[in-house]
């Protein structure tokens, strides 16, 4: 079976306070209870992360920047809760940080499975706002940059790329990648959106706002595969945010819940028969939709993928 990364403490709770946010915080749990109620996967079939420990976050976050998480005014800054001001740091630390340590384990661990079975998937992560140097847009920690210089140290990566498509650029990610010679991004996103000025990136693909999803997939089927065939990569981390979704009240795109499965297959589909090994994260979604369309898109490839084997995992563990 296609690994699935998970584990309860991804859910962010702090008496209420996460509803300030119009990130669903919760959403993470939504999936999973929605993937066993579909009988796609039972308890026991879920991959439970560590906590990302300080060494592994310092492979790219400096360490000035891990003690400034200690401040109020900087996780005000980074989540945008104005309540965050009035906490005690070890409560946002046990409440929110610790969290999302778990998720960047996650992704770690899940590009550690998708060398050993060609997909895996994480069902928190994508904080691609976040750089080895800042935080922003809600994001904390860079997991996918932290996922990539673990492996790439360890020599099971020599080559690494990420596909983004949250409507938000990841300008954090491509921060942190901006002096790896051996890690490429290809970026789609909603150019009159956060964050403002846009960061240089390698291969970026701005959209314009209202776009249908007919347009945005044709955009996807025009770059993708030109990207994937500058390999070869020994990883492909694919940060498939659903905020891409018409109901979305932050973006502006016209997807369907449908148009982003389309999507969210075909990347995985083209990466795969290229024998590129894919570490899928959801990153962000702000919609009533975002969890049940994320739910849809993992059906679709749990389904496809399953007991299925296309291409081979450039590198193995």
């Amino acid at each position: 079976m296609v690994p699935i990364v998970y584990r309860p403490e991804y859910n962010i709770t702090c008496f209420g306070l996460e509803k300030l946010h119009p990130f669903d915080s919760l959403k993470y749990a939504r999936i999973h209870d929605r993937l066993l109620a579909m009988g796609l996967r039972r308890p026991g079939d879920f991959v439970a992360p560590e906590e990302a420990t300080a060494e592994v976050l310092r492979s790219v976050h400096s360490p000035d920047y891990l003690a400034s998480l200690r401040s109020r005014q900087t996780l005000f800054q980074i989540l945008e809760v104005s309540a965050v001001k009035m906490l005690p740091a070890w409560l946002t630390d046990r409440r929110v940080l610790r969290p999302m340590r778990y998720q960047v384990g996650g992704t770690l661990l899940a590009a550690r499975l998708a060398l050993q079975h060609g997909l895996a998937i994480n069902l928190g992560g994508g904080f691609h706002h976040a750089s080895g140097l800042a935080g922003g847009g809600f994001c904390v920690y860079a997991d996918t940059p932290v996922a990539m210089k673990v492996l790439h140290e360890e020599g099971r990566i020599q080559r690494a790329l990420v596909v983004d498509t949250d409507a938000h650029q990841g300008n954090g990610t491509a921060n942190a990648l901006r002096t790896w010679l051996w890690a490429t991004m290809l970026d789609f996103y909603e150019e009159c959106l956060y964050p403002h000025p846009k960061v240089k990136e390698d291969r970026p693909v701005p959209l314009p706002d209202g776009l249908t999803g007919d347009c945005y997939l044709r955009a996807l089927r025009h770059s993708l595969p030109r990207m994937l065939d500058e390999g070869p990569f020994d990883l492909l981390i694919y940060n498939a945010g659903s905020d891409v979704l018409r109901d979305d009240p932050l973006t502006h795109l016209e997807l369907t819940t449908e148009e982003m499965v389309t999507r969210d297959l075909y990347v995985v589909q083209e990466a795969r028969e290229r024998g590129i090994p894919v570490a899928m994260v959801l990153s962000g979604g702000y919609g009533p939709a975002s969890w049940q369309a994320h739910a849809q898109s993992i059906a679709a490839l749990v389904g496809q993928f399953d007991h299925t084997e296309v291409g081979h995992p450039a590198v193995a563990t």
